[in-house]
């Protein structure tokens, strides 16, 4: 075997299945970035074309995690490299160890997608990190999209991270009604402080870390106890709304016109993105939040921004 940059046909759809990229049938500048980062990660010979030595570790490491028997717990990300989603997003994929997500139940459907904040610093590679290191057990989210920090960097704005394969899942809601939700859903986090208390003049986290005010949303009511928030960066919102046709092009069984789209259609924004006992029963599927089926989180919160990004979906 011998497939490289040009090359079209079933043989190229192939390798980028095997490679977990958007699976067209070409094979592009995209495809063999991500045919270089796979060798590079194996200690093969980085040049980019599939010769049979590379095509038989993809098949090999795809197959050990396929089965379950693929093991790695040694507290290190996985570095995977990344590939473009079809409108140009790039996504990161950096694996958490095999004990950090649910494996041994089999693959499953997901019909729902929950978005959240980590209430933590900007950087999602770090954020990865501390999941795989902490004693949590089986707690993440499969995605996480950057921010800008506190001290104005923006290096991470917008980054996104893909913690674990699509055919697994982890633990990121918490005590809820229906079981369903945890096994069959995706998360994604935005790395963002969440709510924030004014002291005269200045705006701090749950932490007391002075934030800018120019990175500080003031809602005109109250939401779940809280006027102020940190603000969602553009580029994070602008990652989020393509990372979601992403995912819906991976899981067609995510309606994303249902959920939070469908109830602010329905309803104000503040009750939209309030708890809902039918969502908390797992009887409302789509693009939902924490706050739906949690009486006791804030995010994710109704910035007037996201609200505007999910309608536009």
């Amino acid at each position: 075997m011998r497939v490289k940059i040009g090359d079209k046909g079933a043989s190229v759809k192939e390798i980028q299945r095997l490679l977990g990229i958007t699976a067209d049938g070409d094979f592009g500048k995209g495809t063999k970035r991500a045919v270089r980062n796979f060798q590079a990660s194996r200690g093969l010979v980085v040049d980019g074309i599939v010769g049979n030595n590379t095509y038989a570790q993809l098949i090999a490491f795809t197959s050990d995690i396929s089965d379950g028997t693929f093991i790695d717990n040694d507290g290190k990300l996985d570095d995977r490299g990344s590939y473009k989603t079809r409108e140009g997003l790039t996504i990161h994929k950096r694996y958490l160890d095999t004990d950090e997500y649910v494996t041994d139940a089999g693959t499953t459907t997901k019909d729902t997608l929950f978005i959240h904040h980590t209430a933590g610093r900007s950087n999602p590679f770090k954020t990865a990190k501390n999941w795989n290191l902490d004693t949590r057990g089986r707690i993440a989210t499969q995605y996480c999209i950057g921010g800008e920090s506190i001290k104005g960097d923006k290096d991470n704005d917008g980054v996104v991270v893909e913690c674990f394969p699509d055919e697994y899942y982890a633990w990121h809601l918490g005590k809820v009604g229906s079981h369903h939700m945890h096994t069959h859903s995706v998360g994604i986090e935005l790395n963002n402080w969440g709510y924030l208390y004014k002291d005269g003049d200045d705006y701090y986290n749950y932490v007391d870390i002075k934030v800018p005010k120019e990175q500080v949303c003031g809602l005109k009511r109250k939401f779940n106890g809280h006027y102020y928030y940190h603000k969602y960066t553009d580029a994070q919102l602008q990652s989020l709304k393509l990372l979601i046709y992403e995912i819906v092009r991976k899981h067609p069984a995510i309606n994303i016109n249902l959920g939070l789209p469908h109830m602010l259609m329905n309803m104000g924004e503040f009750e939209a993105f309030g708890f809902q006992q039918a969502a908390y029963d797992g009887e409302i599927k789509g693009i939902l939040t924490h706050t739906n089926v949690r009486r006791d989180k804030t995010d994710c919160y109704p910035d007037d921004r996201l609200v505007n990004m999910l309608g536009s979906l």
